[in-house]
């Protein structure tokens, strides 16, 4: 976790990823009380990332019932500054709307050929459902090229749009509440979408 940085909602510096957050099994495992994120160090531009995802089941990290809400954000500019949360685009981790485009921070594109309005979080929903039952793996991969970007779920386009207006930038692994673990994360550079 070199790479990477931890920033928490109670804390206004960057903190060692493992002062915060659960590293073990080759998994990311994100619970407790610190709201906040991973963010790499790096920003990239023109890229696939994949992973995979669960909600963690295990009793002793169970908050509560409310649906589980976690997200990956991409094309955070390197200036952005850190806060909950920053300027980007989100994959929304949600139960029953994982997939969605959220657009944080005035970013926006077309989705549908249609320009999403510019705000300061602004949710642009999946056109399709694919996500596993609650505790099991999901696969997520994110292609970003020139501002034409893909979401898919499990195999599954859930999500795309045009010409957004932040094209490359750092990727952050959110931790908004819900106990949630992440493994097999894979990055690599594309030349065409």
């Amino acid at each position: 976790m070199n790479d990477w940085y931890a920033f928490t909602k109670t804390n206004t510096d960057r903190i060692e990823p493992s002062k915060v957050y659960e590293f073990s099994d080759g998994m990311i495992r994100m619970h407790g009380d610190n709201i906040g994120y991973l963010m790499t160090k790096k920003s990239y531009k023109n890229f696939e990332l994949s992973m995979e995802f669960r909600w963690n089941t295990e009793e002793k990290f169970h908050r509560d019932n409310s649906k589980k809400n976690s997200g990956v954000m991409y094309n955070i500019p390197v200036d952005s500054p850190d806060n909950i949360w920053p300027k980007g685009i989100q994959f929304q981790i949600k139960e029953n709307t994982t997939g969605d485009f959220i657009f944080l921070d005035k970013v926006t594109a077309k989705v549908n050929g249609k320009w999403v309005e510019a705000g300061a979080s602004v949710t642009s929903p999946k056109f399709s459902a694919n996500e596993n039952a609650y505790g099991e793996w999901n696969t997520i991969v994110i292609k970003s090229f020139n501002g034409k970007i893909t979401q898919y779920l499990n195999g599954k386009l859930v999500n795309e749009c045009t010409e957004s207006t932040s094209v490359e930038g750092k990727i952050s692994l959110n931790y908004e509440g819900s106990p949630i673990d992440f493994k097999n994360i894979q990055l690599k550079n594309i030349s065409k979408l």
